[in-house]
């Protein structure tokens, strides 16, 4: 199967992923370094799944991925279920593993070994995870969370507590991936005394947007792989509208190969990818229905360049006719800022905000 740039799926291999090599060689090295914890971050759509999976495999170690996006945080059963589908790939795919590893798995509470993998139980006689992992350590085997974050409240601290656990008493390799940067370092506790992983040291690879000379040389190459040239002025046309995200950049290049190249196939994209954005947007709001308008304001009064923290208050006590308490509007900026709907940027003493998508800042202009 021959795989390229504008490959919607996550890459697996080093060829594949674009111009990442800085990031791959960190995140290759503190694995190389048994590091027991590396974290890769970075806002949605820029290939944080595809640098960690062409980085294991590079490293040729036995992995187990787990993907969280989408879990539901209040559901022991749904995060267990996330654990045991990403076990079984494993044992499918490393069926060596599982011949060496069957007989001592029967053993685990709350394992029940199957001909050919296992069913975890989340119930009163739950699975002892730790024991669990504590077997794949003995051979070396990765345990990557993909968007971890998204596991809170009672679940995600008992998840957590196990992750603080392993860090402690094992020798496992520990990796976590992010989307939503601020909730990541509130899981690992960062700046919380009382969260149970608080004050652990572990490695972050930072993902950035590509510049626009990325993002112009990206659809260059990519569109050479196939063996189509747009003309140069409909490459400008994207790379203004999608600015650096690369997912969108690759959304755009698979229209081009289905549609053709023209100036509206450019604006189909942009508007596709707007809904898109909208539509996380609105999942932030929902679980947030009480301070939905004020989000709202925030995102249009930055869109629009009223960015510093006296403007955004000003935007909101306008629109509402009231005063509005810092203490509120701060804690409506951090969740924004968590979510990686917005970003704090400081330039010297100054500080603004700013919408690092420019596909969602495109939705509140």
């Amino acid at each position: 199967m021959v795989v390229t740039y504008f490959d919607t799926r996550p890459k697996r291999k080093r060829e594949d992923l674009y111009d990442r090599e800085k990031e791959l060689s960190d995140f290759e090295n503190s694995l190389r370094s048994n590091n027991p914890l590396t974290v890769i971050t970075g806002i949605r759509r820029l290939g944080k799944t595809s640098l960690l999976l062409v980085g294991l495999n590079e490293l040729g170690v036995p992995y187990i991925l787990v993907d969280f996006r989408g879990v539901n945080p209040n559901s022991r059963m749904d995060v267990y279920k996330r654990i045991e589908s990403a076990l079984n790939l494993f044992f499918r795919e490393n069926r060596n593993l599982w011949e060496e590893l069957k007989e001592n798995l029967r053993t685990i509470t709350g394992l029940r070994v199957l001909s050919f993998g296992v069913n975890l139980s989340w119930r009163e006689e739950k699975t002892d995870l730790i024991a669990l992992f504590r077997e794949l350590e003995k051979h070396d085997v990765v345990l990557a969370f993909d968007e971890v974050q998204y596991l809170r409240g009672p679940v995600g601290s008992e998840f957590s507590g196990l992750i603080a656990h392993l860090y402690d008493y094992s020798n496992l390799r520990i990796v976590m991936t992010g989307s939503e940067v601020g909730l990541l370092h509130d899981y690992l506790g960062v700046d919380d005394p009382k969260a149970p992983l608080y004050g652990r040291y572990f490695h972050e690879v930072t993902l950035s947007r590509f510049t626009r000379e990325q993002s112009r040389d990206f659809l260059i190459k990519g569109f050479e792989q196939v063996g189509v040239a747009p003309p140069e002025e409909i490459i400008e046309d994207a790379v203004e509208k999608l600015d650096g995200i690369v997912g969108w950049l690759v959304l755009f290049g698979r229209r081009v190969l289905e549609k053709g190249s023209s100036s509206e196939i450019v604006e189909e994209v942009f508007e596709e990818a707007k809904r898109l954005a909208l539509e996380e947007f609105e999942n932030f709001l929902s679980k947030r229905p009480a301070a939905r308008k004020r989000y709202l304001e925030i995102m249009r009064a930055v869109a629009s360049g009223r960015n510093t923290w006296e403007e955004i208050k000003e935007h909101l006590e306008r629109k509402e006719g009231k005063s509005i308490a810092d203490s509120v509007l701060a804690r409506l900026l951090k969740a924004l800022v968590d979510s990686s709907f917005l970003q704090k940027v400081r330039d010297g003493r100054n500080v603004h905000y700013k919408i690092p998508d420019p596909v969602l800042e495109a939705v509140f202009k």
